[in-house]
């Protein structure tokens, strides 16, 4: 499980030793999904939330987790997203991230990442369900585990390292030895315009997705 956290593991153990209140939004987002990796026994999809730390039991959605984390390790972003609704899905998070400024200084405490490679850690990726799936979620929301890594043969293809709640697992995905859903670790694709550099696509398995799915995505960067 915790594979995943040797990219930013310098950035981990920083904020884990230091004042969590003082560290960025983005590295206090990186703590507490490593937490939950070091205290995960359990975990389950689940449109309800139903965490006890105590017992190391996770149950989420992939908008539960996202909402979940931001309560805790970034409360202003929290009160923006709950101001919108009180249990956001992900295509709440989607029209947040869209509609939200490009600045450094925001007072939602969310700005929008408008291009793919200027993504970091701790950001948050979410996308709208696209017309050929069929599910009655909405899309799909996660946090960034490192900064999204250009493929050499793919113009504007990058590889991203997620943490989400999901029932299916993506590339090299540490749900799979356990079998378990809910809260895990993987990689998918993402497809940039090559003009742009926006988002515009993405492959839920990376380069071993079969499909590439076109649909509005969105990226944004938790400020506070």
């Amino acid at each position: 499980m915790r594979r995943w956290l040797t990219a930013f593991a310098a950035v981990w153990l920083t904020v884990a030793s230091a004042d969590a209140s003082e560290a960025p939004a983005s590295e206090r987002i990186l703590e507490r999904l490593g937490r939950i990796a070091d205290n995960l026994r359990e975990s389950k999809y689940n449109h309800a939330t139903i965490v006890d730390e105590k017992s190391g039991r996770y149950e989420f959605d992939c908008s539960g987790l996202v909402t979940w984390v931001l309560r805790r390790a970034a409360p202003g972003a929290h009160a923006a997203l709950i101001a919108r609704s009180a249990r956001p899905v992900a295509r709440d998070y989607y029209w947040v991230l869209e509609r939200a400024p490009i600045g450094e200084r925001t007072p939602r405490g969310v700005r929008k990442v408008a291009r793919v490679a200027d993504a970091q850690p701790g950001d948050i990726v979410a996308w709208l369900k696209p017309a050929q799936v069929q599910s009655a979620n909405t899309g799909h929301v996660a946090f960034l585990l490192e900064q999204p890594r250009p493929i050499a043969d793919l113009p504007g293809g990058f590889l991203v390292r997620i943490a989400d709640a999901s029932s299916y697992q993506h590339d090299a995905d540490d749900r799979y030895q356990s079998g378990r859903t809910g809260f895990g670790t993987g990689t998918i694709l993402l497809l940039a315009d090559e003009t742009t550099g926006a988002p515009r696509a993405y492959g839920w398995y990376g380069l071993r997705s079969r499909y590439v799915m076109e649909t509005p995505i969105a990226l944004g960067r938790v400020t506070r």
